[in-house]
């Protein structure tokens, strides 16, 4: 009978989870891009993948010209703008909104598993973007709206479920299950993997 050497097993299945950690957080980025909401793209950029908790300290780079008096907006304010029902159609937010072309999914990050590993967003306004309670935009500013102030205000939201929740739906359903198969199957060159769990 023939022997089989499992001598590197521990260490074999160690690299595994590895990669299949990093897997799921680069498969969860993708899908927080494609589900969450868009209108310049600065968001759906933001999200990260790291080591330490991820903190949203990051302005749009045509914000901080803007602040910085660098170049004019030719916008009105966007949160103006997307309270006027009158708006008309054909603005540079909404184009960007209709044309949005989601970034390339990110390249697994390899974290060895006595470390943590974290999936966030560093927009500076990442918790009016998932809801969070109290959260508001603009941020820091009187007058601001939770998201869900804000959905009120508009036509229409942006994320493709149209629900204020996107986040949080995201999270407690099948989607994010999806992203835990599809890093389970690229990771032992699986097929029909299906995961299920109720959080």
């Amino acid at each position: 009978m023939p022997n089989k050497d499992i001598s590197q097993l521990a260490n074999d299945l160690e690299q595994d989870m590895i990669r299949l950690r990093g897997k799921v957080a680069s498969a969860m980025v993708q899908d927080l891009q494609a589900a969450g909401p868009w209108w310049t793209g600065h968001f759906a950029t933001s999200w990260k993948i790291s080591e330490t908790p991820v903190e949203p300290i990051k302005k749009s780079s045509a914000r901080k010209q803007i602040a910085a008096g660098k170049i004019q907006e030719a916008d009105p304010d966007f949160l103006d703008f997307l309270g006027d029902p009158d708006q008309p159609v054909g603005s540079v937010y909404d184009q960007i909104r209709k044309n949005r072309q989601l970034p390339k999914r990110k390249r697994p990050k390899k974290v060895p598993l006595e470390k943590d590993m974290y999936v966030g967003n560093e927009a500076e306004y990442a918790g009016f973007a998932v809801n969070n309670p109290g959260a508001t935009a603009p941020v820091g500013e009187p007058g601001g709206v939770t998201y869900s102030e804000h959905e009120k205000l508009v036509k229409e939201i942006t994320p493709p479920s149209k629900d204020p929740d996107w986040y949080k739906i995201y999270m407690g359903t099948q989607q994010y299950n999806d992203a835990i198969a599809l890093a389970l199957a690229e990771t032992f060159k699986a097929k029909n993997i299906s995961f299920d769990a109720d959080y």
